[in-house]
C-alpha cells in the first residue's frame, strides 16, 4: 500500500498531484495520465504510476463518452483506428514490461516535448486519406503501441483528430470513447503481463478521492477562464516538466 511505503511528505505530494490530475481533466477534458507521469516520476517507478492511473481514467471517462449524441457517427468514421489502437496496446504493454523504467521515462519525456511543442507552435498535421481503413490501421497500431508503453493517449491520435475536423462536442465525445477503450485495454494487457495486481487496484480506488475533488474544481475553473488559455498553460507546464525529466536522466 502507498500509505505504508512512503513518508508523509511524499504522500501529501502524491495526494496533491492527483488533485491536479482531476483539475486538468475537469478543465480541458484530458491529461490525467500525462500529468501523473510527469509529476510523480520523481518519487515513484513509472510502471507503477502508469498502472495506478488506469482505473481512475476508465471511471472518469464513462460519463464523457456518453455525451454529445454522435456515438454512431464517431464509431462509423473511426472504427478501424479505435479497434487497432486498442488491440496494439498489448504489444506496447509487453515492451513496457521488458524495457528498463529509465528508458521508458526518456521515451515519455521525448513524446511530451514533441506534443507540447507542436501545440505551442500551432503546428498541425493532417493525415492523408484519414478516412481510409489502411491509414487508420497504421496510425491506430502506432498509437496503441505508444499507449501500452507510456499511457500517453494523444500521439499520434491528435493527427487523426485534426484531420476529422469535428466540432467541440463531437471531439469531446470521440476523446471520451477513445479514453474509455484505452485504459480498458491497458487493464486487460497489464493483468496478462503482471503489471497490475490487487494492491495497485486498491490504491487506484483510493486515489479516486483526490481526483474527483480535482474534477469538481476543474469544472468550476472551466467556466472562469478560456479553454485556450488553460490549454496553453497546460502544455507550457508539460514542456517544462519533460525538460526537467530529460535533464535528470542525463
Amino acid at each position: 500500500m502507498l500509505v505504508s511505503s512512503y513518508s508523509m511528505t511524499i504522500l501529501v505530494y502524491i495526494f496533491f498531484v492527483y488533485v491536479l490530475c482531476g483539475v486538468i481533466k475537469g478543465s480541458i477534458g484530458f491529461g490525467m495520465p500525462t500529468v501523473s507521469i510527469s509529476l510523480l516520476s520523481f518519487v515513484l517507478d513509472v510502471k507503477i504510476i502508469i498502472a495506478l492511473i488506469l482505473v481512475p481514467t476508465l471511471v472518469v471517462n464513462v460519463y464523457q463518452l456518453s455525451r454529445g449524441g454522435n456515438f454512431k457517427k464517431i464509431i462509423s468514421e473511426t472504427k478501424y483506428f479505435l479497434f487497432f489502437s486498442t488491440i496494439f496496446i498489448f504489444p506496447g504493454a509487453y515492451l513496457l514490461k521488458i524495457i528498463n523504467s529509465n528508458f521508458i521515462i526518456l521515451f515519455i519525456a521525448t513524446i511530451l516535448i514533441i506534443n507540447s511543442a507542436l501545440f505551442l507552435l500551432k503546428i498541425k498535421f493532417k493525415l492523408p486519406f484519414h478516412d481510409k481503413p489502411v491509414s487508420q490501421i497504421i496510425v491506430g497500431s502506432i498509437n496503441g503501441v505508444i499507449i501500452g508503453m507510456t499511457s500517453i493517449y494523444t500521439m499520434p491520435l491528435v493527427f487523426l483528430l485534426q484531420s476529422l475536423n469535428y466540432n467541440k462536442n463531437t471531439t469531446i465525445q470521440f476523446l471520451g470513447i477513445a479514453f474509455f477503450l484505452y485504459p480498458l485495454g491497458q487493464i486487460i494487457s497489464f493483468s496478462n503481463f503482471d503489471l497490475i495486481n490487487k494492491e495497485i487496484v486498491i490504491n487506484s480506488l483510493i486515489i479516486l478521492v483526490p481526483i474527483f475533488c480535482g474534477l469538481f474544481i476543474g469544472q468550476k475553473i472551466r467556466y472562469q477562464i478560456s479553454e485556450a488559455l488553460f490549454q496553453k498553460f497546460f502544455y507550457i507546464m508539460l514542456l517544462f516538466m519533460s525538460t526537467v525529466i530529460l535533464i535528470n536522466f542525463f
